[in-house]
């Protein structure tokens, strides 16, 4: 009973960020596709997208019980709020790098050395930077929401938003 009843918590406290991410990065998806289709940028499939939202949640909810993560919580909820956006926005940078990383792996080249100086010299940078701000904005968002939410109460947060 304990496992399911960990399995429920877990589940419950993903979901909505899991839509969140869900969510956001579709959109970000159809506008990096938009904008930049001319330099070749390809739109990620719902699959793919639906993946990497279930995967920021999954790393959130893994994060989220690391203490450094908490290393401001006796501090004004600013300290908090800047250093878990910085610390999400870093993990996803990695994984965004893994993620354009991971088609010129799979190349013909067997040699990892060769894969990483060709993508290094054909990925847009500037492309993938943008598109980086745009995720640092969201990321800001959640944790304001996210932190303001562990403040005042699910219960509480839920009448502001929705009523009685």
């Amino acid at each position: 009973m304990k496992i399911l009843h960990w399995m429920r918590r877990a589940i419950i406290h993903v979901l909505p960020i899991f839509f969140f991410f869900l969510f956001f990065f579709t959109l970000i998806n159809w506008i990096e596709s938009a904008l930049f289709e001319k330099n070749g940028i390809q739109r990620f499939s719902f699959i793919q997208v639906a993946f990497a939202a279930a995967l920021i949640a999954k790393i959130v909810l893994v994060v989220d019980h690391l203490p450094m993560v908490h290393r401001f919580r006796k501090k004004p909820l600013v300290y908090s709020v800047l250093w878990k956006t910085f610390f999400y926005w870093i993990i996803l940078f990695c994984v965004r790098l893994l993620i354009r990383f991971i088609p010129f792996f799979w190349d013909d080249t067997k040699h990892l050395g060769d894969d990483i100086s060709y993508f290094l010299d054909h990925v847009e940078w500037n492309v993938f930077f943008s598109i980086q701000g745009y995720y640092l904005m969201l990321l800001f968002i959640f944790v304001v929401f996210q932190e303001l939410i562990s403040k005042i109460g699910v219960k509480k947060a839920r009448e502001l938003f929705f009523g009685k």
